[in-house]
C-alpha cells in the first residue's frame, strides 16, 4: 500500500509539472504575439504617416493597389525600410524634377527669365517666356529687346525646333510698351487655345494693333520694386474687342472695376480701355487692373473745367469715352468698340455676338427707367422704333450699354464723337455716325428678344472714416487703410 501511494503521488507531481510548462509556453507565445502585433501596428501607423506627408504631383495618376495582394500587405512589413530611404529618394526625385521642368535663362543682371510653359504642336515646341524688369529702368527694357537668348534643352523625343518666344515686358501703368520677339521664321504657325492659328510677325516698328499679331496674357506679379502686366496684341480671327470703360474716384470704384474685370477675363482677344476722370493715374486702380489680369490700357481724361463748375447735370464720362475713341483711331484698324460702364452687368455671350458687327449693332438693356427695359422695337424682322421710358426727342433713345460700333466704320466717320450734353450722349454719338439707315443696324440678342445686359447700379457708400492708428497701430488695418478709396 505504501508503494502504491508513492507511485500515485509521483504521478500527480509529474502531471502538475507538465501543466505548468504548458501554461508558461502559452504565456510566452501570447507575449510574443502581442509584441509582434503591437510592433506591426506601430510600423503601419508610421508608414501611413510617412505616405501622407509625401506630396503628389498634380499630373500624376495614382492607382490604388489591391488590398488583397501580397505586395500591398508586404509594404507594411517593409515600412521601416521605406522610412529610411525616403529622404534619399525624395531628394533625388526633386533634383530630377527640377532638372526636367525648370530652365532659368539669364540674359543680364537686370533681366531674369523663367520658362513658364512648353507645349507641343505637330512636332514643334512653343515656349512662352515672361520677363520681369524693374519699372524704373528704361535701359533694362531696351536691353531686353536687343539681347538674344540662346536656349539649349535636351528632350527624349526630338530636339526643340521652330521655337517662337513671346516676350511680355514690364512697363509703367501710364505707358505700355510691347515687345514681340520671334526666334523662328515668320512662317511658323502657332496654335491658340481656342483652335485658331496665326503667324507671328518679325517686323520692326509694326503697329501692335494690326491683325495677324498675337494676344498674350502673362501671370500678374505685383511687388514693391517690380511689376509685370498683361499685354495685348490684336488677332484678326476672332475680331478683337475694345471695351471702353469710364471711371472716376469713389468708394465703390475698385469693387466695380473688379466685378467687370473678372467678367471680361472670360472673353478672348480683348483690350480693356480704362479711362479715369482725373489728372493723373491712381496706383490703387493700376494695382487692381494688374491683379485681374485682363490686357488693358489705363488712361486719364479729366472733365473740362467749364462742365465741372456748372450747377446743372454734368456730362459724366464723355471726355473718357472720347479719349477712348481717339485711342482707337490711332492704334486700331479693325474689331468692335463697346462702351461698358463699370456698374453694369453683362452676359459674356453678348461680347461674342458683337464681334462681327459690320457697322452698328443694338440689343435690349434691362433695368432702365420706369419701363424696366430699353430696347429697339422689331416688327416683321425690321427695326420699327425704340421702346424706352424717356424718349426726350431723341432719334436713338437707347442706353449706353445697348449698342456697339465697328472700328472700321468709326474710321469712316473721322468726326464722330460724343457730345457734352447730359442725357443725349448716346443719341449724339449715333447721330455723328450718320448717314446710318435703320436697315444697316444689326439686331443682336436673338433679334432683340433676349436681355443680355443690365443697367444695374451699385449702392452709394459714404466715405470711410479714418483709422485710429493710436489704437490700431502695428496691425493689418495699416495696410487696409491704404486700399480705401475716398472721394
Amino acid at each position: 500500500m505504501k508503494t502504491l501511494y508513492t507511485g500515485i503521488g509521483h504521478s500527480n507531481s509529474s502531471s502538475s509539472s507538465n501543466n505548468s510548462n504548458k501554461m508558461a509556453l502559452g504565456k510566452s507565445i501570447k507575449m510574443y504575439l502581442t509584441i509582434f502585433i503591437a510592433t506591426t501596428c506601430i510600423y503601419m501607423v508610421l508608414y501611413q504617416y510617412h505616405m501622407s506627408r509625401q506630396p503628389l504631383a498634380s499630373n500624376d495618376v495614382v492607382k490604388h493597389q489591391d488590398k488583397t495582394s501580397s505586395s500591398y500587405i508586404a509594404s507594411y512589413w517593409w515600412a521601416p525600410m521605406s522610412l529610411l530611404s525616403a529622404v534619399n529618394n525624395n531628394s533625388n526625385n526633386n533634383i530630377n524634377n527640377n532638372n526636367d521642368n525648370i530652365m532659368n535663362l539669364t540674359i543680364n543682371k537686370t533681366t531674369r527669365t523663367t520658362l513658364e510653359q512648353i507645349q507641343k504642336d505637330n512636332g514643334r515646341s512653343i515656349i512662352t517666356v515672361s520677363l520681369a524688369v524693374p519699372t524704373d529702368s528704361r535701359q533694362s527694357t531696351s536691353a531686353a529687346a536687343a539681347t538674344t537668348a540662346t536656349i539649349a534643352t535636351t528632350t527624349t523625343t526630338a530636339a526643340v525646333a521652330n521655337v517662337a518666344a513671346v516676350v511680355t515686358t514690364t512697363t509703367t501703368t501710364t505707358k505700355t510698351k510691347t515687345l514681340a520677339t520671334t526666334a523662328a521664321a515668320t512662317q511658323t504657325k502657332i496654335k491658340l487655345r481656342n483652335g485658331q492659328s496665326y503667324r507671328p510677325i518679325n517686323k520692326a516698328g509694326h503697329n501692335p494693333m494690326r491683325p495677324t499679331t498675337i494676344s498674350t496674357t502673362t501671370t500678374t506679379t505685383i511687388s514693391s520694386s517690380r511689376t509685370t502686366r498683361p499685354t495685348f496684341l490684336a488677332i484678326s480671327d476672332p475680331p478683337p474687342l475694345y471695351i471702353i470703360t469710364p471711371t472716376y474716384r469713389r468708394p465703390e470704384q475698385l469693387a466695380e472695376l473688379t466685378r467687370l474685370g473678372y467678367t471680361l477675363k472670360h472673353v478672348v482677344n480683348l483690350l480693356w480701355l480704362v479711362i479715369e476722370d482725373a489728372n493723373k493715374t491712381n496706383p490703387l486702380v493700376a494695382h487692381t487692373l494688374d491683379r485681374i489680369g485682363v490686357p488693358y490700357e489705363y488712361l486719364v481724361a479729366p472733365m473740362p473745367e467749364e462742365y465741372k463748375a456748372t450747377k446743372r447735370a454734368k456730362p459724366r464720362g464723355v471726355s473718357n469715352r472720347n479719349r477712348g475713341l481717339d485711342y482707337l483711331r490711332a492704334n486700331a484698324s479693325e474689331g468692335v468698340l463697346y462702351f461698358a460702364d463699370d456698374d453694369n452687368t453683362y452676359d459674356i455671350s453678348i461680347f461674342e455676338q458683337m464681334r462681327y458687327i459690320q457697322k452698328v449693332g443694338m440689343w435690349p438693356v434691362g433695368l432702365v427707367t420706369k419701363t424696366g427695359v430699353s430696347s429697339p422695337i422689331i416688327r416683321n424682322g425690321k427695326l420699327d422704333g425704340y421702346y424706352d421710358g424717356w424718349i426726350g426727342g431723341r432719334k436713338y433713345p437707347v442706353d449706353m450699354a445697348g449698342f456697339a460700333v465697328s472700328v472700321k466704320f468709326l474710321h469712316e466717320r473721322p468726326h464722330a464723337k460724343m457730345p457734352f450734353k447730359p442725357g443725349y450722349e448716346e443719341d449724339g454719338f449715333l447721330r455723328s455716325l450718320g448717314p446710318l439707315a435703320n436697315a444697316e443696324i444689326e439686331l443682336l440678342a436673338d433679334q432683340c428678344r433676349d436681355i443680355l445686359t443690365w443697367h444695374t447700379q451699385t449702392k452709394k457708400n459714404p466715405p470711410a472714416s479714418p483709422v485710429n492708428f493710436t489704437r490700431y497701430g502695428q496691425t493689418n488695418l495699416e495696410f487696409i487703410e491704404k486700399l480705401l478709396v475716398r472721394p
